[in-house]
């Protein structure tokens, strides 16, 4: 009888140790889990507020080289050389509710899929705890990659492509992109609404002196839906062409010294 005891006792105390160590196993697990839970869902459509945006410092802190390319542009290029006319992307971080179009966002565990219906761009955002692919070539919009910290969508952007147009906020290929991304309520004539807040930090030492903030919102807008925007980027490369324009190669600027 006392063997049965002692049996039943360290299959008892097996089992409540099996028990603490699978629970502590799994609580980063649930933790994970329950943080997601309490974060925001970005789904859905927005459109751009435009009461709220900022952009500082202004005018834009252009390193001495940088601020040369801005001075020739000005003299070779004209009002209707701007891209903007022509289908070029703004990209990252000009693309930012930026324009009075309609963006759409599809929020999933491992990633955010964001659509403007402005130039039918798109911006894919990785979630760094779901084995986020490797960045393959420099882009419009960068490589994304994002974590949680508390209800803040933290978003750091590198692998930009040169935006050479020194009339419209440009960057090289060495920018360097931070984001703030929450969501916020507010009642506005007795109605309460829900804006999409995003901060951002861009940093790029061979076109600025100093770090640009960004400041940008988007109302949720459940009444819309996204249209179709045809355009081609062939109309620039051929008005660039017949207007023997040539553009600033801006990753030639100099690295500031250390």
């Amino acid at each position: 009888m006392r063997n049965a005891s002692v049996r039943y006792t360290s299959v008892a105390g097996l089992l409540i140790t099996v028990a603490i160590f699978g629970s502590m196993a799994a609580s980063p697990a649930l933790a994970q889990q329950s943080a997601r839970a309490a974060t925001p869902d970005l789904s859905g459509i927005w459109f751009p507020s435009f009461r709220r945006r900022s952009r500082t410092p202004d005018p834009l802190p252009f390193t001495d080289a940088a601020r040369g390319l801005v001075d020739d542009y000005a003299q070779r290029f004209e009002l209707e050389d701007d891209p903007g006319y022509y289908c070029v992307w703004p990209g990252m971080p000009r693309a930012v509710w930026g324009a009075p179009f309609a963006i759409e966002i599809m929020h999933r565990p491992d990633e955010l899929t964001i659509i403007w219906e402005g130039y039918g761009m798109w911006r894919k955002i990785y979630m760094a705890d779901r084995d986020p692919p490797e960045a393959i070539l420099p882009t419009a919009m960068g490589h994304s990659i994002a974590h949680w910290e508390g209800d803040t969508l933290v978003i750091e952007t590198t692998d930009l492509k040169p935006y050479p147009y020194m009339n419209r906020f440009p960057t090289t290929a060495n920018a360097h992109i931070v984001e703030r991304m929450r969501v916020e309520e507010r009642e506005e004539d007795g109605e309460l609404n829900r804006y999409i807040i995003d901060e951002i930090v861009l940093t790029d030492p061979q076109m600025y002196t100093e770090p640009v903030r960004i400041a940008a919102e988007a109302q949720f807008r459940a009444d819309l839906d996204l249209l179709e925007y045809n355009c081609s980027i062939t109309l620039w490369e051929e008005h660039l062409t017949e207007r023997a324009l040539t553009l600033p190669d801006v990753d030639a600027l100099p690295a500031p010294a250390n």
